[in-house]
């Protein structure tokens, strides 16, 4: 079925706005191609947040990275938590059902609050690698209200496992008649936000000043206790 003259302002106008939801947000350090590796790890050490893209086959990937002052099983339990950013990381998230709960696995549909435009929803696949080197989450899209959305989280021990380099990589297409560059741009703006709630909220439960949210899923179960040494 063709588009008619009238659905396609609708739809412009939604990603629109989709796209200016994202922008008021934090705003993020550009990555420089031309800086050395310790500048880049001088600047992650000042608490900014890199971003940058990554181009996997034909898509382009907006990537975040962020140093956080805590080993990796510290952060691994509020990350990998679906239930934490609902409820302390990104406040836009308003509801999660998970339908797979698995160790290595999981699915679960998210609806987000993205007034001025009606609520969106959409359905995630996530999968979940332990190993010796660090972790790693893989998330696509399944279904819902989003044509796209995939991406991982990496986190990487640094200072021999005493501090941990975490990096958010995202694609989104949110299937309305808007430039991807914009929703790329818009991305950008956006993973700072994020990266700097969850950096704040592991300080605030490694410092006992918050407990962790109750609700939770299998994959969420501390390194540690997988046997995994940094």
């Amino acid at each position: 079925m063709f588009a008619t003259t009238r659905t396609i302002p609708v739809k412009l106008f939604a990603g629109l706005m989709l796209c200016l939801f994202f922008l008021q947000s934090t705003p993020c350090f550009a990555e420089n191609p031309a800086d050395s590796p310790d500048v880049v790890q001088e600047r992650l050490e000042k608490g900014e947040v890199i971003c940058g893209l990554e181009t996997v086959g034909k898509t382009r990937f907006v990537t975040g990275r962020v140093l956080i002052d805590q080993p990796p099983e510290k952060i691994w339990p509020v990350m990998v938590n679906p239930f934490e950013f609902q409820q302390k990381i990104s406040p836009r998230m308003k509801t999660v059902d998970v339908t797979v709960d698995k160790l290595h696995k999981s699915v679960m549909t998210v609806s987000m609050d993205t007034f001025p435009i009606p609520d969106i929803s959409y359905t995630v696949e996530s999968e979940y690698t332990r190993t010796e080197h660090g972790a790693r989450v893989d998330f696509h899209r399944i279904g819902g209200t989003l044509k796209d959305f995939k991406g991982h989280w990496l986190m990487n021990p640094a200072c021999h496992g005493k501090k941990t380099e975490l990096v958010y990589s995202m694609y989104l297409d949110p299937g309305f008649y808007v430039p991807q560059w914009i929703v790329r741009f818009g991305v950008k703006q956006e993973l700072p936000k994020t990266l700097l709630a969850l950096r704040k909220r592991v300080e605030e439960v490694v410092g006992n000043n918050a407990m962790l949210e109750k609700k939770t899923i299998l994959a969420a179960t501390p390194l540690h206790k997988h046997h995994i040494t940094y």
